[in-house]
């Protein structure tokens, strides 16, 4: 089940409703009430794998209290590494099975042998990167002794399976979720309202936004050669837009159904696009993916590698540099691959990671540059300009995301990049033009809130319900007129 459904819109205020005026004085109650909306959420989708994500959850369940009760450091050792084998082996059996036979089936035809293309092809179940993660903090968190491993099997299996989060997160820590599981909650009717208003927003951004520009982005990166290359450049900005409105409306959405059962959970997004360098753009940019990757992979690399390497200099670089630059490779090789089993993804993880580096290498030498120009770092047109470029090379990057293929993506930037690009572009309908227009103007106004329709501030009330009925009836007018799975949801 989606959250810009139908079936979700009936879904919801049921569990809502039984939740709070059925069983609101018994926790116990609660939860199981949860788990199972939970589990008929995700098997709404294909309930057969409902049994996938149960047996890993119980898994990781009885991993996490044989981790928790062992007090020798080999035997805990044992479990951890058993349990990472387990959730990473099924996560890489199911979502890159196919990429790696077909690799190596290329691989070896670069020698002269050819081999028959595998049949099998195994379906992707929805979300599993997601609870998968999900179930490697868990267990790692327990052995680092960040949580103790809790025995209520229902507690648990919910913080595994909680339906806002199941398909496309936010990647919300156990650590947080758990034990807002385990206690009581209250009915708080703001907390209520600002969910809804989370909701409606979320609502906006995906149907009246991404939709429509999924319907433009589609065509020209199905058409590459029958369109200019100011056109190209127009896809490009309309499919940075998309993916941001898609994906930040799925978080705005699973931020804002969790408020309503009493949960908060961490933000997944800050106004991304609205950075001045590469550094704050993914500190703002699915916030919680980041998050995880720098703790459970980053980190640990960059501790390990530097145990290991007590010269100064390494291959004629600061071994601090040299750490940091093989480290990053390393997660944003896996950042990339998580997204999908496309080459497509890793250089999209490369060129992250690249510039990543490159931020880190000229910090220094930036700063001295500065001091002998006098220019100081706040300088409108040095925040505009370094704006500006980290915007450029986010969308480069997003064009190998949603290519097909390399080459596509090499065929899209040269055409792009060509003499037509000075030339005008296709006419897109106006419609579309404003409304995007007032979505960004709106992120723009509302940057240093949590999301852009926290306008409680407003003193006319009768201004607040113009704009929240306003976006009703957009997204009614929208709802199932080209409608589109979230991107998100196939990671």
């Amino acid at each position: 089940m989606l959250f810009n459904t139908i079936e979700f819109a009936i879904f919801l205020p049921i569990v809502f409703l039984i939740y709070w005026f059925v069983v609101f004085n018994h926790l116990k109650l609660q939860n199981i009430l949860l788990l199972l909306a939970s589990y008929f959420f995700y098997g709404w989708w294909d309930w057969r794998f409902l049994f996938l994500l149960f047996s890993i959850s119980i898994c990781n369940y009885f991993i996490g209290i044989m981790i928790d009760k062992n007090e020798i450091i080999t035997k805990k050792k044992v479990w951890l590494i058993s349990g990472l084998i387990i959730n990473i082996g099924i996560l890489v059996v199911f979502k890159y099975y196919n990429f790696f036979i077909d690799s190596f089936i290329d691989l070896v035809s670069l020698i002269g042998y050819k081999l028959p293309r595998s049949t099998t092809k195994i379906i992707i179940p929805l979300g599993i990167s997601f609870y998968v993660f999900l179930s490697v903090s868990y267990i790692i968190d327990i052995y680092k002794k960040n949580l103790k491993a809790d025995k209520n099997i229902i507690e648990v299996l919910l913080t595994l399976s909680f339906f806002p989060i199941i398909i496309a997160g936010p990647v919300q820590r156990p650590t947080l979720l758990l034990p807002q599981i385990a206690n009581k909650r209250e009915f708080n009717y703001n907390q209520t309202v600002a969910g809804l208003r989370q909701i409606l927003w979320g609502l906006f951004a995906k149907i009246v936004i991404a939709d429509k520009l999924a319907i433009h982005v589609d065509n020209i990166f199905a058409n590459i050669s029958n369109y200019r290359g100011s056109t190209l450049l127009i896809g490009t900005i309309f499919y940075t837009i998309q993916i941001y409105a898609d994906f930040s409306g799925y978080s705005n959405i699973a931020i804002g159904t969790s408020k309503l059962f009493g949960f908060n959970l961490i933000r997944n997004f800050a106004y991304p696009y609205f950075s001045r360098d590469i550094t704050e753009f993914w500190k703002k940019w699915h916030i919680s993916l980041t998050n995880w990757f720098r703790d459970y992979l980053f980190l640990p690399i960059s501790f390990a590698i530097s145990w290991r390497i007590k010269n100064e200099k390494t291959f004629f670089i600061k071994t601090e540099m040299f750490i940091y630059i093989l480290a990053s490779f390393i997660t944003w090789f896996l950042i990339g691959l998580w997204h999908g089993a496309n080459y497509t993804f890793v250089v999209w993880g490369m060129i992250h990671g690249l510039f990543l580096i490159i931020y880190q290498w000229q910090k220094k030498p930036r700063k001295k540059l500065f001091k002998k120009m006098g220019i100081n770092n706040d300088y409108v047109l040095v925040i505009i300009f370094e704006t500006i470029i980290t915007l450029i090379v986010v969308m480069i990057a997003w064009i190998f995301f949603r290519s097909d293929s390399i080459h596509q993506a090499f065929i899209y930037i040269t055409r792009m990049f060509s003499p037509s690009l000075f030339k005008l572009p296709q006419v897109f309908p106006i419609r579309i033009i404003l409304v995007t227009g007032l979505f960004l103007l709106s992120e723009w106004l509302q940057r240093q809130k949590e999301h852009a329709l926290e306008i409680e501030n407003i003193k006319y009330r009768y201004i607040r319900w113009a704009i929240y009925y306003s976006l009703v009836i957009l997204i009614l007018l929208y709802f199932g007129d080209s409608q589109q799975n979230f991107i998100y949801a196939k990671f």
